[in-house]
């Protein structure tokens, strides 16, 4: 995209060399959403090239401890008196400053975190009904289901992993590198698929969680009451995440159909009508009621090509000779 301002003219402000206009041109050009990832792509090679402050952490964590062990030493004679004095004028106990100091120590890192998310990683979402495909560095494909999103590196993969994180629904085509990186989806804080090269799809939705393995191996890591298991996946696996917390293994499955969505299509096997209106909520925003609890129960089976929710409550009435009634925003799945 070409942009009203240079690299050159941003690095000149970012040092606090820019005249007043120039100043003017790149904090308005700066607030404008469209120029949000050329702006981190250059403060992230300002700040490579020319960093503000590096801090020694270590020295920094060891005068916090020479100071808390100062404050907590015993004092003699009337500077022990002055300084009790002072803290009882405040109105703070020797305890209450140790608070006040983890507090502003917790303050300080979580702002620090908070303003660094933004700007190294970026965020792949997509809308209802919405999918696309998604290129990464390493050569690895990710296609990318309907109100799913996917948070990578902003500047690349480093380190000896190649870490992801996915909110929805997903299949994954994983390059092998020379260096045998590994390759992490990451999906909640006690869940995450590992793998090296392979193609895998992984479902992460509030209803539940599934991985299908089509080639290659990947390895499961979850956390069940605060211990951490392992699962290996061999091609036709699918792997459920139970209620319990439990990964079950189900072994010779056609997982070929579980990323149809791709070519909008669907495949159902004995679905039943209350896993596909779910979906249909899942994929396209649209939320149906059932006249009848027991019409949730009833299934389907068959390959549908569908470009819509529309399109595919049509076709279900249609197989299971039911009636759809929309009332604005509000549809009814009713028996004929």
């Amino acid at each position: 995209m070409k942009t009203p301002i240079s690299k050159y003219t941003l690095f000149e402000y970012l040092s606090g060399r820019a005249t007043p206009l120039e100043r003017q041109l790149i904090e308005d050009w700066i607030s404008r959403e469209e120029n949000t990832e050329i702006f981190y792509q250059w403060l992230m090679e300002f700040e490579t090239k020319s960093p503000q402050y590096i801090p020694d952490q270590e020295a920094a964590i060891a005068n916090l401890l020479r100071r808390l062990d100062s404050d907590l030493s015993p004092m003699d004679g009337p500077q022990k008196v002055s300084a009790e004095q002072e803290t009882r004028s405040l109105g703070l106990g020797p305890n209450r400053w140790l608070w006040l100091m983890a507090a502003s120590i917790v303050l300080l890192v979580g702002c620090g975190w908070w303003f660094r998310d933004p700007i190294m990683y970026k965020t792949y979402q997509t809308a209802y009904g919405q999918t696309t495909d998604v290129y990464l560095e390493d050569g690895s494909k990710v296609a990318l289901n309907s109100n799913s999103k996917l948070k990578i590196p902003r500047f690349g993969f480093y380190g000896d992993v190649r870490r992801v994180c996915l909110e929805g629904e997903a299949e994954f085509s994983v390059s092998h590198t020379i260096d045998n990186k590994r390759f992490v989806v990451k999906t909640s804080d006690k869940f995450r698929v590992e793998v090296l090269g392979t193609t895998f799809s992984v479902f992460a939705r509030p209803r539940g969680t599934k991985v299908t393995l089509t080639s290659g191996s990947v390895r499961i890591d979850y956390s069940q009451n605060d211990q951490l298991k392992k699962v290996m996946m061999q091609p036709g696996d699918l792997a459920i995440l139970d209620p319990a917390g439990e990964v079950q293994l189900e072994r010779k499955k056609d997982v070929k159909t579980f990323a149809t969505w791709k070519e909008q299509r669907y495949i159902f096997n004995a679905t039943s009508v209350g896993d596909i209106i779910a979906m249909i909520e899942e994929n396209f925003g649209q939320h149906v009621t059932l006249s009848d609890s027991n019409i949730a129960q009833r299934t389907i089976t068959g390959n549908f090509k569908t470009k819509n929710a529309d399109e595919l409550l049509r076709t279900i009435s249609e197989v299971l000779d039911m009636k759809i009634e929309q009332n604005g925003n509000n549809i009814f799945l009713t028996n004929n």
